[in-house]
């Protein structure tokens, strides 16, 4: 896979690269909201056990321990051998944020309040249709900025580099197999470990018209959720497929022509500085990696 861009993208406000490392098994990855990130921050938790509090690390704990940094895409490129990221229709990835921050309201309190802001009104009003139609097509604008992460084009993302592991998100568990050993990819990878399908259970009647907050009590009262089907409107979709025409030329460029993937200026969020910061001299590998190597050490005085 080969991937490539005419200028490198400062993404670290909102998209962090990780280096996962433990016997045998070490990897670059690119982090991507709503594509199985909540798998490997479980993966992260186990392979660096006491690193993180709770049952989840956070990213902010993740950034801190794992986050890759101050190094060039070519830079990168050398010295990992395997980099990945994992990809998924767009138009699936916006209605499961819709159903895990506007329904279920997971996590959601930023978001929640950022749409509130945008739209004027109570989120909890708002259907399928609305969210996209109101808030969601703001990627195309200068407003961009006012959209949550976790709607922002996948492309977005991806740094100039070679990712040579890119994984469909409905084959994570058997490709993070080829990576991991079968115990571990299994605890990590075997099941869903998001709330939009663990433990959810189809709703038998739902139409575009019915607002979240519909939604929100039938799930509340027996944790069933809308199809997508259910609620996407051919309108919809075509806008969606407009906003995200980069991320459908990308994954048509992935798995029609699996050896060449570009990115292309037009992949770019307008209004970013463009400027990777040049490695700092004299500063050691696992230090410009944001490694921390003394977990063990610490642990043991505490």
């Amino acid at each position: 896979m080969i991937y490539k861009s005419n200028n490198p993208i400062n993404k670290t406000n909102f998209s962090p690269d990780f280096f996962f490392e433990a016997e045998d098994v070490s990897f670059f990855f690119t982090y991507i909201r709503k594509n199985a990130s909540t798998s490997f921050k479980k993966l992260f938790q186990l392979l660096y056990p006491g690193a993180c509090s709770g049952d989840l690390p956070s990213i902010h704990c993740l950034i801190k321990h794992a986050q890759v940094k101050e190094l060039t895409p070519e830079e990168i490129d050398k010295r990992f051998s395997t980099k990945l990221f994992v990809y998924r229709d767009p138009v699936d990835r916006v209605f499961s944020t819709y159903k895990n921050k506007v329904i279920q309201q997971d996590g959601a309190e930023d978001l929640l309040r950022r749409l509130e802001k945008v739209v004027g009104r109570d989120p909890a009003l708002l259907t399928f249709d609305e969210f996209v139609q109101e808030y969601v097509v703001l990627l195309k604008t200068e407003r961009w900025e006012e959209v949550d992460g976790h709607l922002y084009p996948q492309v977005w993302h991806l740094l100039p580099i070679t990712y040579n592991k890119v994984i469909r998100m409905d084959n994570v568990y058997h490709e993070m197999c080829e990576l991991l050993p079968a115990e571990l990819c299994d605890r990590v990878f075997k099941e869903p470990t998001n709330s939009t399908t663990k433990g959810s259970v189809p709703l038998a009647w739902a139409d575009p018209d019915c607002p979240a907050i519909y939604f929100r009590k039938k799930y509340a009262r027996g944790k069933l959720l809308p199809s997508l089907s259910q609620l996407l409107t051919p309108a919809t979709e075509a806008r969606l497929r407009e906003v995200y025409a980069d991320d459908y030329r990308m994954i048509e460029e992935i798995e029609v022509e699996p050896d060449s993937f570009m990115l292309t200026e037009s992949s770019q969020p307008a209004g970013l500085n463009f400027s990777i910061p040049a490695a700092v001299n004299g500063v050691a590998p696992e230090c410009a990696l944001g490694l921390d190597f003394s977990l063990l050490e610490k642990r043991s005085r505490g």
